[in-house]
């Protein structure tokens, strides 16, 4: 289902995909008047809109995340001392596998969800925490496996005198929301974001290192504030609230440029 944002909520331009765009001619048209990417200013407004829309949902889903990850983690440590306990190099061995599964299994799942949750509120869609994450369990084997495929790439390319890497980098970086909102797995989304970047590779290249820089300047208050307690405290909380929105903002930011892209080469379909 999709809602309409209230006028009293924050404001930001909707581009859905299969659907005419009002452009105040009544065609269908890209966010740069069907020339290209939107601007840098407005891919910053935007993508702040969209986390101001939902930042309470994130929120909740941060907190809920961050407890499922240090429970597995404890599980897993409590798993792998007992079985040294055991001194037996079989049972060793297996907690060690199952433990890294089960680590894998979940920190796949809530990626996924936390994709499936801000691409909802970009798409104004009504569903909430749990239905990202049902989605998120439900598909998490085809996404760990379109995931892993992409970092291997990636890797590679690294290895390779790293340009590769980040061209391969580049070209793969729409794969999370063409997995999602197109319903593309497998080879089918490697394929299809790299026909999206296709012909915009240095304008999505510019706009990805830009907020990688962004975030890299943001993040280093915790290099700059002196290592005193009460200010390392003040800084560890604010390192915290900063890398929690960084994380949102980067996933919507990624959507906008994928919504960009597919409204230029109107070649998607929407999910939802």
């Amino acid at each position: 289902m999709k809602k309409q944002v209230g006028t009293k909520g924050p404001q930001m331009e909707t581009y859905h995909i299969g659907e005419a765009t009002k452009s105040g001619q009544g065609q269908d048209v890209a966010p740069d008047q069907g020339k290209g990417l939107r601007g840098i200013d407005d891919l910053f407004k935007d993508s702040w809109n969209i986390f101001a829309a939902g930042w309470i949902k994130y929120l909740l889903f941060f907190l809920l995340m961050i407890g499922l990850l240090l429970g597995v983690v404890a599980l897993i440590a409590i798993a792998i001392v007992l079985a040294f306990l055991v001194k037996n190099i079989i049972v060793i061995t297996t907690s060690i596998i199952l433990a890294v599964i089960l680590f894998m299994i979940v920190a796949t799942t809530l990626a996924l969800a936390m994709n499936k949750l801000v691409y909802d509120v970009g798409e104004q869609s009504s569903d909430g925490i749990k239905e990202a994450v049902r989605y998120g369990f439900h598909h998490f084997p085809a996404y760990f496996l379109v995931s892993l495929v992409s970092g291997l790439l990636i890797i590679i390319g690294l290895i390779l005198l790293i340009i590769p890497g980040v061209v391969i980098g580049t070209m793969l970086s729409l794969v999370a929301p063409v997995f999602i909102l197109e319903a593309r797995h497998g080879i089918s989304a490697l394929k299809r974001s790299r026909e999206l970047v296709k012909g915009y590779f240095w304008p999505v290249f510019g706009r990805l290192i830009l907020l990688t820089l962004v975030s890299m300047a943001l993040s280093s208050v915790q290099y700059i504030v002196p290592n005193i307690i009460f200010l390392s405290l003040v800084t560890n909380t604010t390192l915290m609230v900063i890398n929690f929105i960084l994380t949102y903002y980067g996933v919507a930011y990624s959507y906008l440029i994928y919504k960009d892209l597919a409204m230029i080469k109107k070649g998607a379909v929407s999910s939802s």
